[in-house]
């Protein structure tokens, strides 16, 4: 019998609880050698499952919180502001969001070298599916959440905490960072992270950090801080060179 590769497990795993209902965010670049770098030099042991788990919110909580924020820093970047007024599933929840800071972020707008667009993750955006429709599909999803406390996506997140969160394997693997950006949490924190300003200290909600810590995917958080370093140095190169 064949091997299922991560990505395809997860997706598997997701889908069979409630198929249909969301559709997957666009493949996001990155770069694999810087992956397997940073996974080999910060190598640590998982967890196991139970102290995962122990971190005071559930998985549900962390993941609507994590979502419904991401949902609003990509609004204000495009000028939309949420039609959320309740949320029944997680009112608290949302009330607390509501009174973070939103971070700022700019698109660089110069041509992006053919060699460094995978520090480039908004290139994946096109007139076939735009950061505005990512932005309708964000919408989509914490709405559903709000209405019926899960959806695909959220599986998907459980899971990853369930069955992978306290395995080396995956926490050393390089194609583990194609299975985790097929989850939005880790697709917008990836994003979002990327897109703020170099000039300023990159901002990190307290429950992305839960959705790091419950995942054990420290080598993700750490890769997209020196994604974000590298991107922002070749964004200064390329201006003096003009």
């Amino acid at each position: 019998m064949k091997k299922i590769s991560l990505v395809a497990t997860l997706l598997l795993i997701g889908c069979s609880h409630r198929p249909g209902i969301q559709k997957n965010v666009v493949d996001l670049p990155f770069a694999p050698e810087l992956v397997e770098q940073i996974q080999k030099s910060s190598f640590r042991r998982p967890a196991s499952v139970e102290e995962v788990l122990a971190e005071g919110k559930s998985s549900r909580r962390v993941y609507f919180s994590a979502l419904y924020h991401q949902l609003l820093t990509l609004g204000y970047h495009l000028d939309e502001k949420s039609d959320l007024n309740s949320c029944p599933q997680f009112h608290h929840d949302k009330i607390e969001v509501d009174s973070n800071v939103i971070p700022r972020f700019s698109i660089y707008k110069s041509n992006i070298l053919s060699d460094s667009r995978d520090f480039f993750p908004e290139v994946a955006f096109n007139k076939g599916f735009s950061i505005e429709d990512h932005y309708e599909g964000i919408k989509n999803e914490v709405n559903i959440l709000c209405e019926e406390g899960v959806s695909d996506n959220y599986f998907k997140f459980d899971n990853l905490i369930t069955h992978y969160a306290s395995k080396a394997s995956f926490h050393s693997r390089p194609d583990s960072m194609k299975s985790v950006l097929k989850i939005p949490v880790f697709a917008n924190y990836y994003l979002l992270k990327m897109l703020q300003s170099p000039h300023g200290m990159v901002f990190v909600h307290p429950e992305e950090k839960r959705v790091i810590t419950m995942t054990q995917t420290h080598w993700f958080e750490k890769y997209v801080y020196e994604a974000q370093r590298m991107r922002n140095r070749l964004i200064k190169n390329h201006m003096v060179q003009r």
